[in-house]
């Protein structure tokens, strides 16, 4: 029988003093305040492509792209982003490029409750919500 309750966080936290979580090289660090100031690495992800015959399609590509950019700069100047930058963490810059994408689509009017549902998995899984921080 798996151990563990009926939710997926669900009992006490780990400890960071004891044996088990040495074991795992868990331990908890303080992020700094002030945030990164290291420059964003470049963005990993292939053009937002919109597949039309319609030259508006080219003023809206180029506008998602600006926008997933500028997101992606802010998101780098964030105190998550000191412990993205460690080379350990190298494979979160994928996911966070991809709630760069997933934010920009949930921004647009025509998104869907399954891609406004997927936001905060992704804010969790990068650190950036209090599910994510613990």
């Amino acid at each position: 029988m798996p151990s563990g309750g009926a939710r997926v966080r669900s009992g006490p936290a780990p400890d960071p003093r004891s044996g088990r979580s040495e074991r795992r090289h868990y331990d908890l660090a303080a992020l700094p305040n002030s945030g990164y100031t290291g420059k964003p690495p470049r963005y990993p992800l292939a053009d937002y492509r919109i597949v039309s015959d319609d030259d508006e399609d080219a003023a809206a590509e180029k506008a998602w792209k600006e926008r997933e950019r500028s997101v992606w700069k802010m998101l780098w100047k964030t105190p998550q982003a000191c412990a993205w930058s460690l080379p350990e963490n190298a494979y979160l810059s994928w996911d966070v490029a991809l709630y760069c994408r997933q934010l920009v689509l949930c921004e647009q009017s025509g998104a869907s409750a399954s891609d406004r549902a997927l936001l905060p998995r992704f804010a969790d899984r990068i650190g950036l919500s209090a599910a994510g921080l613990a």
